[in-house]
């Protein structure tokens, strides 16, 4: 039992749209359109049905006394009979000379309207007749068969059906969509603070601070608002607390070391100057990356940028120093980035490529959602355990695929993936087709 019910919910998720808005609505409408659906099905079937019933059998029996009192009566009874019908049954007789109709009288009907009051008709008449409708088509015509003439009648439609129950339908369904519009139009409101919330968490992600965000809507919305605009001051003052220290300490080292070289620079030649002197280039390296790092959420502002056109200015860069750097074609597509930001992003990886690689390939695919931005190159790659070392701040790989091995603190890729989240997205490390390492980049679109 428990499994078929959690199929059933499975089913159903599934089925359910997948927006708030659609959802709320949909729990909103539902219940109101069932009722309305139910009353309708309830009146027209049920009620109207004995009504039309009711109209059809009167009618009927006016028919049927009409026509006894016809047969039998003389000319002038029938002139009397004729008046009484139209001014107190509001039916029109008249008699006419036989003239067979094309179909006979086949005491039948294809009119729907007719159905109940030819049913009712059959059990009051014993003579074949004809019913149909009049040109304008707001009355009816009852042709009866006398034999030796045709007993004509003619009355209105409404004798049969009641425009009450069309006005029913019709307010019934406006009603709906009267209360549906309303409903559509409160919903937008409650739903377009939650649109902003959303909006505002993901520009943050991207980096691009919203200022202007305010918190709005019902109080549980304003409660998520007013928590998202703490929780950004908190990660916005971490930032530059982190950014401060690093900053400082790199600052602070580069006057003793400023100093160190000087001294080394003043003694004489002897063999263990050159070995204390490439130590101290080293540490000015690794103070440099420090700064680096602590740079990565710099106030660069955001811009709108043509993909096409930064890696052509990265890689034209590559080109005119003849490296073996080859950008394949690129889709026009404009992305919402930190153009120099992102620029060194590039550098970081291509540099990396070309120096445990002979030559680099660049490429871009593109999905709904994302581009990913592939960097591939043919050296001896990272081994799948130790990519997510790889990643991690002054972290350096033993291999030989080191991508800092000699050259620095351990932060190429961690530079790399920084800037990559300051725009939302990600970076991965792959197997290149080519034989190295492949660097891909999705940044949302």
């Amino acid at each position: 039992m428990e499994e078929k019910e959690i199929i059933g919910m499975g089913w159903l998720k599934r089925h359910l749209p997948a927006s708030l808005f659609a959802r709320a609505l949909l729990i909103l409408v539902l219940p109101m359109l069932l009722v309305q659906a139910i009353a309708v099905y309830v009146f027209y079937i049920q009620h109207w049905e004995n009504i039309e019933r009711h109209f059809a059998s009167n009618l009927a029996g006016d028919v049927g006394l009409l026509v006894r009192q016809f047969k039998n009566a003389d000319e002038k009874k029938r002139r009397d009979l004729e008046k009484m019908a139209l001014e107190l049954l509001m039916i029109d007789i008249r008699k006419e000379p036989y003239k067979p109709e094309k179909e006979g009288f086949p005491s039948e009907t294809d009119d729907m309207e007719f159905k109940a009051f030819v049913e009712q008709l059959k059990d009051k008449v014993e003579e074949p007749f004809l019913i149909r409708r009049s040109a304008g088509g707001g009355r009816a015509i009852l042709l009866i068969d006398m034999k030796d003439y045709v007993l004509k009648m003619q009355f209105s439609i409404k004798r049969l059906a009641s425009v009450h129950a069309f006005i029913f339908i019709g307010w019934t369904l406006g009603a709906a969509l009267f209360f549906i519009t309303i409903a559509i139009l409160f919903l937008r409101n409650q739903i377009r603070p939650i649109k902003k919330l959303a909006e505002a968490a993901e520009n943050f992600g991207k980096g691009q601070d919203d200022v202007e965000f305010r918190p709005q809507g019902a109080s549980e919305i304003r409660q998520a608002g007013r928590s998202f605009i703490a929780m950004r001051e908190r990660i916005k003052r971490l930032i530059t607390s982190r950014t401060e220290m690093l900053a400082s300490i790199s600052h602070d080292l580069r006057t003793p070391l400023t100093r160190m070289r000087l001294a080394l620079a003043m003694l004489p030649e002897q063999k263990y100057v050159k070995p204390l002197l490439s130590d101290v280039q080293d540490m000015e390296k690794m103070i440099q990356e420090y700064l680096d790092f602590a740079r990565g959420k710099g106030g660069e502002k955001s811009q709108n940028v043509n993909i096409a056109e930064i890696l052509g200015h990265v890689v034209g860069k590559y080109v005119s120093q003849k490296s073996p750097v080859t950008l394949f074609a690129v889709p026009d597509i404009t992305l919402n980035l930190f153009y120099n930001a992102m620029c060194r992003c590039l550098y970081n990886v291509i540099n990396n490529a070309l120096r445990y690689g002979e030559f680099c390939e660049i490429s871009v695919q593109e999905e709904p959602h994302y581009l990913h931005i592939l960097i591939d190159d043919n050296g001896h790659g990272i081994e799948a355990g130790d990519r997510e070392l790889a990643m991690q701040p002054f972290k350096r790989l033993d291999s030989s695929r080191n991508l800092d091995q000699n050259e620095g603190a351990g932060l190429g890729l961690s530079i790399v993936q920084d800037i990559v989240l300051r725009h939302g997205g990600e970076v991965y490390l792959e197997d290149a087709p080519i034989g190295g390492l492949r660097v891909r980049i999705r940044l949302p679109k």
